[in-house]
Protein backbone atom coordinates (compact mmCIF):
# COMPACT_ATOMS: atom_id res chain seq x y z
CA UNK A 1 0.00 0.00 0.00
CA UNK A 2 1.10 3.14 -0.99
CA UNK A 3 0.67 5.56 1.61
CA UNK A 4 0.31 9.82 1.58
CA UNK A 5 2.06 11.34 5.25
CA UNK A 6 2.15 14.26 5.87
CA UNK A 7 4.80 15.44 8.84
CA UNK A 8 4.43 18.82 10.40
CA UNK A 9 7.00 20.17 12.37
CA UNK A 10 8.44 23.40 14.06
CA UNK A 11 11.74 23.73 12.31
CA UNK A 12 12.84 21.99 8.78
CA UNK A 13 15.14 22.55 6.40
CA UNK A 14 18.03 24.44 5.85
CA UNK A 15 18.13 24.54 10.16
CA UNK A 16 20.54 21.68 11.31
CA UNK A 17 19.09 19.87 14.30
CA UNK A 18 18.29 16.53 15.38
CA UNK A 19 15.27 16.52 14.63
CA UNK A 20 15.33 17.91 11.51
CA UNK A 21 18.08 15.42 10.74
CA UNK A 22 15.29 12.98 12.01
CA UNK A 23 12.76 13.72 9.23
CA UNK A 24 15.02 14.47 6.63
CA UNK A 25 16.37 10.83 6.95
CA UNK A 26 12.86 8.93 7.53
CA UNK A 27 11.38 10.97 4.58
CA UNK A 28 14.02 9.84 2.32
CA UNK A 29 14.00 6.30 3.58
CA UNK A 30 10.19 6.19 3.13
CA UNK A 31 10.37 8.05 -0.13
CA UNK A 32 12.96 5.21 -1.96
CA UNK A 33 9.95 2.72 -0.63
CA UNK A 34 7.78 4.20 -3.05
CA UNK A 35 5.87 6.34 -0.25
CA UNK A 36 4.53 10.05 -0.57
CA UNK A 37 6.10 12.21 2.26
CA UNK A 38 4.89 15.96 2.42
CA UNK A 39 6.23 18.17 4.81
CA UNK A 40 4.46 21.19 6.62
CA UNK A 41 6.93 23.75 8.45
CA UNK A 42 7.26 27.54 9.07
CA UNK A 43 9.19 29.60 6.20
CA UNK A 44 12.45 30.61 6.52
CA UNK A 45 13.50 34.10 5.54
CA UNK A 46 15.94 33.58 2.25
CA UNK A 47 15.42 30.38 1.74
CA UNK A 48 13.28 28.20 -1.19
CA UNK A 49 13.00 24.14 -1.12
CA UNK A 50 15.15 22.46 -3.56
CA UNK A 51 13.00 19.35 -3.45
CA UNK A 52 9.11 18.90 -3.99
CA UNK A 53 6.00 18.61 -1.46
CA UNK A 54 7.54 20.64 1.33
CA UNK A 55 4.86 23.42 2.26
CA UNK A 56 5.94 26.39 4.17
CA UNK A 57 3.37 28.32 7.00
CA UNK A 58 4.14 32.14 7.48
CA UNK A 59 6.43 32.74 10.30
CA UNK A 60 6.28 35.67 12.28
CA UNK A 61 9.44 35.52 14.21
CA UNK A 62 12.49 33.72 13.10
CA UNK A 63 14.72 32.04 15.67
CA UNK A 64 16.79 29.88 13.46
CA UNK A 65 19.66 31.44 14.40
CA UNK A 66 19.41 30.80 18.65
CA UNK A 67 16.48 28.31 18.96
CA UNK A 68 16.57 26.32 15.75
CA UNK A 69 12.82 27.54 15.00
CA UNK A 70 10.58 29.64 13.15
CA UNK A 71 7.57 30.95 15.04
CA UNK A 72 4.15 30.99 13.29
CA UNK A 73 0.65 31.40 14.36
CA UNK A 74 -1.15 28.34 15.02
CA UNK A 75 -3.98 28.83 12.54
CA UNK A 76 -5.48 25.58 10.53
CA UNK A 77 -7.21 27.89 7.90
CA UNK A 78 -3.96 28.61 6.04
CA UNK A 79 -2.74 25.45 5.39
CA UNK A 80 -6.28 23.48 5.88
CA UNK A 81 -7.18 22.97 1.80
CA UNK A 82 -3.76 21.86 1.37
CA UNK A 83 -3.43 19.15 3.98
CA UNK A 84 -7.52 17.78 3.35
CA UNK A 85 -6.54 17.78 -0.45
CA UNK A 86 -3.74 16.04 0.53
CA UNK A 87 -5.69 13.16 1.88
CA UNK A 88 -2.93 11.76 4.31
CA UNK A 89 -3.14 7.98 6.18
CA UNK A 90 -1.79 9.74 9.27
CA UNK A 91 -0.22 12.66 10.75
CA UNK A 92 3.07 12.73 12.40
CA UNK A 93 4.17 15.39 14.61
CA UNK A 94 7.26 16.20 15.88
CA UNK A 95 6.52 18.66 18.33
CA UNK A 96 3.79 19.10 21.37
CA UNK A 97 3.46 22.84 20.49
CA UNK A 98 2.88 25.40 18.18
CA UNK A 99 2.92 23.17 14.60
CA UNK A 100 2.37 20.53 16.81
CA UNK A 101 -0.77 21.77 17.42
CA UNK A 102 -1.87 22.12 14.29
CA UNK A 103 -1.11 18.47 13.65
CA UNK A 104 -3.33 17.49 16.88
CA UNK A 105 -6.09 19.82 15.02
CA UNK A 106 -6.15 18.27 11.76
CA UNK A 107 -5.74 14.73 12.33
CA UNK A 108 -8.70 15.29 14.51
CA UNK A 109 -10.30 17.04 12.06
CA UNK A 110 -9.61 14.66 9.19
CA UNK A 111 -10.03 11.68 11.38
CA UNK A 112 -6.84 9.81 10.72
CA UNK A 113 -4.31 8.67 13.11
CA UNK A 114 -1.75 10.94 15.35
CA UNK A 115 1.65 9.94 15.28
CA UNK A 116 4.24 11.77 17.63
CA UNK A 117 8.09 11.79 17.98
CA UNK A 118 9.16 12.46 21.75
CA UNK A 119 12.14 14.46 20.61
CA UNK A 120 13.03 16.59 23.39
CA UNK A 121 12.99 16.24 27.52
CA UNK A 122 10.67 19.88 27.57
CA UNK A 123 10.60 20.38 31.24
CA UNK A 124 14.44 19.76 31.26
CA UNK A 125 15.08 22.39 27.93
CA UNK A 126 12.57 24.66 29.77
CA UNK A 127 14.07 24.62 33.22
CA UNK A 128 17.72 25.11 31.54
CA UNK A 129 16.78 27.74 29.46
CA UNK A 130 14.51 29.50 31.78
CA UNK A 131 16.36 29.58 34.82
CA UNK A 132 14.44 31.78 36.74
CA UNK A 133 10.87 30.52 36.39
CA UNK A 134 12.34 26.48 36.28
CA UNK A 135 9.83 24.70 38.20
CA UNK A 136 7.26 26.86 37.07
CA UNK A 137 8.44 26.17 33.79
CA UNK A 138 9.23 22.47 33.80
CA UNK A 139 5.79 21.83 35.07
CA UNK A 140 3.94 23.73 32.34
CA UNK A 141 5.74 21.83 30.02
CA UNK A 142 5.07 18.51 31.61
CA UNK A 143 1.27 19.27 31.27
CA UNK A 144 1.35 20.72 27.67
CA UNK A 145 3.13 17.62 26.94
CA UNK A 146 0.69 15.24 29.22
CA UNK A 147 -2.27 16.68 26.91
CA UNK A 148 -0.50 16.19 23.69
CA UNK A 149 -0.22 12.53 24.53
CA UNK A 150 -3.54 12.00 25.20
CA UNK A 151 -4.25 12.79 21.82
CA UNK A 152 -1.78 10.64 19.42
CA UNK A 153 -2.38 7.03 18.49
CA UNK A 154 1.03 6.26 18.75
CA UNK A 155 4.56 7.46 20.38
CA UNK A 156 7.95 6.89 18.88
CA UNK A 157 10.67 7.35 21.37
CA UNK A 158 14.24 7.08 20.19
CA UNK A 159 15.77 5.54 22.95
CA UNK A 160 14.55 2.74 25.72
CA UNK A 161 15.77 5.16 28.24
CA UNK A 162 13.14 7.90 26.86
CA UNK A 163 10.25 5.29 26.72
CA UNK A 164 11.03 4.32 30.32
CA UNK A 165 10.85 8.46 31.24
CA UNK A 166 7.75 8.31 29.21
CA UNK A 167 6.34 5.59 31.11
CA UNK A 168 7.71 7.02 34.26
CA UNK A 169 6.56 10.44 33.85
CA UNK A 170 3.45 10.43 31.83
CA UNK A 171 0.02 8.58 32.25
CA UNK A 172 -0.29 7.46 28.69
CA UNK A 173 -2.73 4.43 26.73
CA UNK A 174 -0.94 5.34 23.94
CA UNK A 175 1.98 2.54 22.74
CA UNK A 176 5.02 3.66 22.65
CA UNK A 177 7.63 1.64 20.36
CA UNK A 178 11.56 2.49 20.43
CA UNK A 179 12.72 3.71 17.21
CA UNK A 180 16.62 5.80 16.52
CA UNK A 181 16.84 8.05 14.05
CA UNK A 182 19.08 6.36 11.70
CA UNK A 183 22.39 7.49 9.90
CA UNK A 184 22.82 7.86 6.09
CA UNK A 185 26.10 5.90 6.11
CA UNK A 186 27.12 6.94 2.81
CA UNK A 187 27.68 10.24 3.76
CA UNK A 188 30.32 8.75 5.82
CA UNK A 189 31.66 5.95 3.76
CA UNK A 190 34.63 8.45 2.37
CA UNK A 191 35.40 11.47 5.02
CA UNK A 192 38.12 13.50 4.21
CA UNK A 193 39.53 15.40 7.37
CA UNK A 194 42.77 16.63 5.42
CA UNK A 195 40.99 19.87 4.23
CA UNK A 196 40.19 20.63 7.85
CA UNK A 197 43.02 19.86 9.82
CA UNK A 198 44.86 22.46 6.78
CA UNK A 199 42.38 24.91 7.33
CA UNK A 200 42.70 25.14 11.22
CA UNK A 201 46.58 24.21 11.14
CA UNK A 202 45.82 20.62 13.28
CA UNK A 203 48.80 18.97 12.30
CA UNK A 204 50.78 17.94 14.51
CA UNK A 205 47.96 18.43 17.34
CA UNK A 206 45.37 15.93 18.85
CA UNK A 207 42.02 17.90 18.22
CA UNK A 208 38.86 16.90 20.48
CA UNK A 209 35.52 17.79 19.16
CA UNK A 210 32.05 19.35 20.17
CA UNK A 211 29.60 19.78 17.25
CA UNK A 212 26.26 20.59 17.90
CA UNK A 213 24.28 23.40 19.06
CA UNK A 214 25.79 26.01 21.70
CA UNK A 215 22.96 26.10 23.89
CA UNK A 216 23.42 25.88 27.64
CA UNK A 217 21.66 22.32 28.28
CA UNK A 218 24.79 20.85 26.30
CA UNK A 219 27.47 21.56 29.05
CA UNK A 220 29.76 23.06 26.91
CA UNK A 221 31.21 25.24 29.52
CA UNK A 222 32.24 22.02 31.54
CA UNK A 223 34.10 20.58 28.55
CA UNK A 224 35.62 24.01 28.78
CA UNK A 225 36.63 23.15 32.14
CA UNK A 226 37.78 19.71 31.83
CA UNK A 227 40.15 21.02 28.95
CA UNK A 228 41.38 23.20 31.51
CA UNK A 229 42.85 20.80 33.74
CA UNK A 230 44.06 18.04 30.50
CA UNK A 231 45.72 21.01 28.28
CA UNK A 232 48.76 21.31 30.85
CA UNK A 233 49.49 18.05 30.70
CA UNK A 234 48.86 17.85 27.12
CA UNK A 235 49.46 21.27 25.82
CA UNK A 236 49.35 19.70 21.85
CA UNK A 237 45.88 19.31 22.50
CA UNK A 238 43.11 21.40 20.98
CA UNK A 239 39.32 21.96 21.79
CA UNK A 240 37.11 22.41 18.33
CA UNK A 241 33.58 23.95 19.27
CA UNK A 242 31.38 23.72 15.68
CA UNK A 243 27.68 24.96 15.59
CA UNK A 244 25.87 27.68 16.76
CA UNK A 245 23.80 29.09 19.75
CA UNK A 246 22.84 31.54 21.93
CA UNK A 247 25.93 30.77 24.37
CA UNK A 248 27.86 31.39 21.85
CA UNK A 249 29.31 34.37 23.51
CA UNK A 250 29.33 33.46 26.90
CA UNK A 251 31.19 30.70 26.37
CA UNK A 252 34.09 32.47 24.54
CA UNK A 253 34.53 35.02 27.95
CA UNK A 254 34.79 31.79 29.95
CA UNK A 255 37.61 30.38 27.28
CA UNK A 256 39.72 33.62 28.05
CA UNK A 257 38.80 34.11 31.64
CA UNK A 258 40.22 30.45 31.99
CA UNK A 259 43.09 30.88 30.00
CA UNK A 260 42.54 28.71 27.14
CA UNK A 261 41.48 30.84 24.90
CA UNK A 262 44.62 30.35 22.26
CA UNK A 263 43.63 26.36 22.33
CA UNK A 264 40.11 26.35 21.80
CA UNK A 265 38.62 27.08 18.15
CA UNK A 266 34.96 28.60 17.77
CA UNK A 267 34.40 27.39 14.21
CA UNK A 268 30.74 28.47 14.09
CA UNK A 269 28.38 26.56 11.86
CA UNK A 270 29.07 24.39 8.86
CA UNK A 271 27.22 23.39 6.18
CA UNK A 272 26.03 19.98 6.97
CA UNK A 273 27.69 17.87 4.43
CA UNK A 274 30.79 18.91 5.78
CA UNK A 275 29.81 17.35 9.21
CA UNK A 276 31.54 14.38 8.33
CA UNK A 277 34.86 15.77 7.40
CA UNK A 278 34.87 17.89 10.96
CA UNK A 279 34.33 14.46 12.65
CA UNK A 280 36.79 12.65 10.89
CA UNK A 281 39.38 15.25 12.11
CA UNK A 282 38.84 14.48 15.67
CA UNK A 283 40.98 12.37 17.83
CA UNK A 284 38.16 12.16 20.24
CA UNK A 285 34.53 13.48 20.22
CA UNK A 286 33.54 14.98 23.56
CA UNK A 287 30.04 15.61 24.60
CA UNK A 288 28.85 16.37 28.45
CA UNK A 289 25.18 17.51 27.85
CA UNK A 290 22.42 15.41 29.98
CA UNK A 291 18.96 16.52 28.35
CA UNK A 292 19.36 13.97 25.26
CA UNK A 293 16.69 11.82 23.82
CA UNK A 294 19.11 10.15 21.41
CA UNK A 295 22.09 12.27 21.32
CA UNK A 296 21.96 11.61 17.30
CA UNK A 297 25.45 13.79 16.70
CA UNK A 298 27.01 11.27 18.75
CA UNK A 299 25.80 8.68 16.43
CA UNK A 300 27.24 10.53 13.86
CA UNK A 301 30.61 10.84 15.41
CA UNK A 302 31.00 6.73 15.44
CA UNK A 303 29.89 6.69 11.97
CA UNK A 304 32.89 8.83 11.07
CA UNK A 305 35.19 6.29 13.10
CA UNK A 306 35.73 8.97 16.07
CA UNK A 307 35.75 7.76 19.05
CA UNK A 308 33.08 9.34 21.67
CA UNK A 309 33.79 10.40 25.58
CA UNK A 310 30.65 11.38 26.74
CA UNK A 311 28.96 12.00 30.19
CA UNK A 312 26.28 8.95 31.47
CA UNK A 313 22.84 10.30 30.51
CA UNK A 314 19.67 9.25 29.17
CA UNK A 315 19.63 8.43 25.39
CA UNK A 316 23.47 8.50 24.85
CA UNK A 317 23.92 5.78 27.33
CA UNK A 318 21.34 3.81 24.55
CA UNK A 319 23.82 5.16 22.09
CA UNK A 320 27.25 3.50 23.35
CA UNK A 321 25.29 0.95 25.50
CA UNK A 322 27.81 -2.46 24.25
CA UNK A 323 29.93 -0.27 22.00
CA UNK A 324 33.73 -0.10 23.06
CA UNK A 325 33.76 3.25 20.15
CA UNK A 326 32.79 5.25 23.16
CA UNK A 327 33.22 5.63 27.07
CA UNK A 328 30.79 7.03 29.46
CA UNK A 329 31.45 9.06 32.65
CA UNK A 330 30.37 10.61 35.28
CA UNK A 331 29.12 13.96 35.19
CA UNK A 332 32.39 15.63 36.81
CA UNK A 333 35.07 17.54 35.24
CA UNK A 334 37.92 15.90 36.82
CA UNK A 335 36.90 12.36 36.17
CA UNK A 336 36.15 13.86 32.11
CA UNK A 337 39.64 15.05 31.48
CA UNK A 338 41.26 11.85 33.23
CA UNK A 339 39.52 9.59 30.54
CA UNK A 340 40.38 11.98 27.80
CA UNK A 341 44.64 12.08 29.01
CA UNK A 342 44.21 7.99 29.34
CA UNK A 343 42.74 7.53 26.05
CA UNK A 344 44.82 10.25 24.10
CA UNK A 345 48.18 8.63 25.62
CA UNK A 346 47.46 5.16 23.89
CA UNK A 347 47.26 5.31 20.25
CA UNK A 348 46.51 1.25 20.05
CA UNK A 349 43.45 2.36 22.11
CA UNK A 350 42.35 4.65 19.65
CA UNK A 351 42.79 2.77 16.59
CA UNK A 352 40.70 -0.09 18.65
CA UNK A 353 38.04 2.27 19.05
CA UNK A 354 37.88 4.10 15.71
CA UNK A 355 37.25 0.46 14.16
CA UNK A 356 34.32 -0.52 17.10
CA UNK A 357 32.70 3.15 16.36
CA UNK A 358 31.99 1.99 13.14
CA UNK A 359 30.63 -0.95 13.42
CA UNK A 360 28.01 0.56 16.06
CA UNK A 361 26.81 2.79 13.40
CA UNK A 362 26.49 0.10 11.36
CA UNK A 363 23.10 -0.82 13.36
CA UNK A 364 21.62 2.29 11.94
CA UNK A 365 20.88 2.21 8.74
CA UNK A 366 17.67 4.14 6.54
CA UNK A 367 16.64 1.51 5.62
CA UNK A 368 15.90 -1.11 8.52
CA UNK A 369 14.94 2.06 10.47
CA UNK A 370 12.31 3.03 7.97
CA UNK A 371 10.73 -0.44 7.87
CA UNK A 372 10.09 -0.15 11.86
CA UNK A 373 8.68 3.00 11.06
CA UNK A 374 6.21 1.55 8.80
CA UNK A 375 5.59 -0.84 11.12
CA UNK A 376 4.48 1.64 13.45
CA UNK A 377 2.09 3.50 10.86
CA UNK A 378 0.59 0.11 10.08
CA UNK A 379 -0.55 -0.44 13.69
CA UNK A 380 -1.67 3.38 14.08
CA UNK A 381 -3.83 2.77 11.13
CA UNK A 382 -5.46 -0.06 12.72
CA UNK A 383 -5.80 1.62 15.99
CA UNK A 384 -7.42 4.65 13.97
CA UNK A 385 -7.78 8.39 15.48
CA UNK A 386 -7.95 9.09 18.77
CA UNK A 387 -11.01 10.63 19.82
CA UNK A 388 -12.88 12.93 22.73
CA UNK A 389 -13.45 15.43 25.59
CA UNK A 390 -11.75 18.72 25.51
CA UNK A 391 -8.10 19.62 25.85
CA UNK A 392 -6.08 22.47 27.21
CA UNK A 393 -6.35 24.19 23.95
CA UNK A 394 -9.51 23.11 22.85
CA UNK A 395 -9.13 20.17 20.82
CA UNK A 396 -11.03 17.29 22.26
CA UNK A 397 -9.47 15.08 24.30
CA UNK A 398 -9.48 11.16 23.62
CA UNK A 399 -11.67 8.61 25.22
CA UNK A 400 -10.12 5.88 22.89
CA UNK A 401 -7.24 3.71 23.81
CA UNK A 402 -5.05 2.33 21.33
CA UNK A 403 -3.82 0.31 24.38
CA UNK A 404 -0.50 0.49 26.42
CA UNK A 405 1.86 -1.61 24.48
Amino acid sequence: MRLRIAILSNAYKPTISGVVTSMSRFRQGLIAKGHDVHVFAPEVEGYEDQEPYVFRFPSFLDLTQSYEVSLCLPLKRPMRQTIAGIKPHLIHSQHPVLVGELAATYAHDLKVPLVFTFHTRYDEYLARNVPVLSEWAGQIAREVVQDYLNRCTHVIAPTASIERMIYEDYEIEAPVTVLPTPIDLGQYAHPDPEPIRRKYRLYGKQVLLYLGRISQEKSIDMLLQAFTRLVVQRPQTVLMIVGRGPHSDTLQELARSLGIEGQVIFAGAVPYDQVPHYMAAADLFVFASTAETQGLVVLEALAAGTPVVAVHASGIDDVLAGSEGGVLVQDDEATFADTILSILSRPDRIAQMRRAARETAQRYTISAATERLLAVYDRAMASGPRYAERSLFGIPRSNHSAGRR
